[in-house]
């Protein structure tokens, strides 16, 4: 196997499902859940020490907020805000009697919206959706017929929005109208079709470069802003979910990773699986949203 670059295990917490990793600048802490287990956690990128809380599984994304003290999070039902580790206000329950399908990815735009999907556990094809959570807590279904709503991110100047329905293989991007909301323009960004595994999470760095993590690739991947192909960095587990640059110079990429749909045999060959890994792959990223409450 080669590639441009290895990342390192940096944070060993016996996950279970790691994703939705994210860097809360105002917190200086990186910020994951761990799905199934409902566990939120906040990391040290110096000491690599983290604490965590639990909410009722799944929790599927995290993010920081216009105030310090709360957090929102994706989980079975829809959005909802969490403070002093315990959930404090339901924004929006699209899910709500619907057990067969869950929150997945999400991400914070320019304007302070939330933006997530969502999927199946039966990966049902087309039974996921895109949906906007508004700052005035309105939702509003962006995208239907999505199978698994995965990563989310935006250019540099919020003109773009990147999207990942993973049994595509494609990263998509979008126009998008930073003032409404609004998407228009799918088009294909970058066809994956040819890489191992499927594309998860996303980040989009500094320069407008799109790194997309791969599952069942044991990669994450570099797109430059014309869609091309420019780096790898390879990891020595298969389960690769997200991506996301933290850290004081926003210069270190943290990877999170699953043991999910490993047998046992592949569990014995990867002893990192459900760890945080980190790379420095000479990028740096920018600063996250925040959710405006």
């Amino acid at each position: 196997m080669r590639g441009d670059l290895t990342a390192e295990v940096w944070l060993e917490v016996s996950g279970v499902h790691l994703e939705g990793v994210v860097w809360d600048g105002t917190a200086g802490r990186l910020r994951f859940v761990d799905i199934p287990r409902g566990r939120v956690f906040d990391a040290d990128p110096g000491t690599a020490e983290a604490g965590w809380f639990i909410l009722p599984a799944p929790v599927t994304a995290v993010h920081p907020t216009t105030d310090p003290a709360t957090l929102l999070i994706a989980d079975g039902e829809g959005m909802a805000l969490t403070s002093g580790g315990v959930l404090t206000e339901r924004l929006a329950s699209p899910l709500a009697g619907r057990p067969e399908i869950r929150m997945n990815d999400g991400n914070v735009d320019p304007a302070g919206r939330y933006l997530a999907g969502s999927m199946a556990y039966a990966i049902t094809p087309g039974a996921g959706a895109l949906y906007r959570l508004d700052t005035d807590r309105s939702l509003h279904t962006l995208l239907t017929g999505v199978t698994i709503g995965n990563g989310l991110d935006w250019s540099p100047d919020g003109t773009f929005c990147y999207f990942v329905d993973s049994t595509t293989r494609r990263v998509d991007v979008f126009d998008y109208d930073v003032p409404s909301g609004a998407l228009t323009g799918r088009r294909t960004f970058a066809d994956t079709s040819e890489l191992p595994g499927i594309p998860d999470g996303l980040t989009v760095d500094a320069d407008g470069g799109v790194w997309v993590a791969f599952w069942g690739g044991s990669r994450v991947v570099r797109y430059d802003p014309g869609g091309r192909l420019d780096l790898t960095i390879l990891l020595p587990v298969t389960q690769v979910t997200s991506c996301a640059f933290g850290g004081p110079g926003l210069d270190q990429l943290f990877i999170t990773t699953s043991t999910e749909e490993l047998t046992p045999g592949q569990l014995r060959d990867q002893p990192a699986a459900g760890a945080v890994f980190r790379a420095e792959p000479g990028r740096r990223g920018r600063p996250s949203n925040r959710f405006v409450i």
